[in-house]
């Protein structure tokens, strides 16, 4: 698991840089669906137009160059990506990578499918999913597969805990230079500590 997430990490840090085969949109698709790729459970890669219904129903809406739809849930997705921004599927829920780095990413969360039947083929579950509400902030660093929740209560505690091999970033949240509402700061200067 470890392996395969420092995997996506890298493959999302190169990808604006990778030229991705352009494919026409069927003139009967709507206007929100937007052209992306997913990458499937089982590691495919599949092109083509992406309507997403994360806050609703924690699904997106798949349509190949063929005009074939698909519904995906987070069980059956690694990732998404749409208008130059990566989702992440992540303990029955999607996330935004917001901030990507050699030490932490950031991520904020944008589905919650926690206690929603879920049905994987082979038999129905409810989903279980990471505490915490859409919106908010989870960080995980290298040494770790855990997203860690990150709200305005435990900002302090977290970063000391989890970014502890960074003493310039510890005296700036102790000197309440950097706070909960600039994370993604914190996380940035996380990344960039030489220490």
């Amino acid at each position: 698991m470890k392996k395969n997430v420092l995997l996506m990490m890298m493959f999302f840090a190169v990808m604006p840089f990778m030229a991705f085969s352009q494919i026409e949109k069927p003139a009967s698709l709507p206007a929100d669906f937007v052209p992306g790729y997913l990458i499937t459970a089982t590691n495919e890669k599949l092109e083509g137009f992406i309507k997403e219904s994360l806050k609703s129903q924690g699904t997106i809406l798949f349509v190949n160059a063929k005009g074939e739809k698909k519904q995906f849930n987070s069980y059956n997705l690694q990732s998404f990506n749409i208008n130059n921004a990566t989702y992440i599927s992540y303990s029955n829920d999607f996330y935004k990578v917001i901030v990507i780095g050699n030490k932490g990413t950031l991520y904020q969360k944008v589905s919650d499918n926690s206690g929603k039947l879920i049905n994987t083929g082979a038999e129905a579950r409810v989903a279980t999913t990471t505490d915490g509400k859409t919106g908010d902030f989870y960080l995980q660093v290298k040494s770790s597969d855990d997203l860690t929740l990150i709200t305005k209560r435990n900002f302090e505690s977290v970063f000391a805990k989890v970014c502890a091999d960074c003493i310039a970033l510890q005296n700036d949240i102790k000197a309440k230079q950097i706070d909960y509402a600039q994370v993604v700061k914190a996380v940035e200067e996380y990344n960039s500590c030489i220490n």
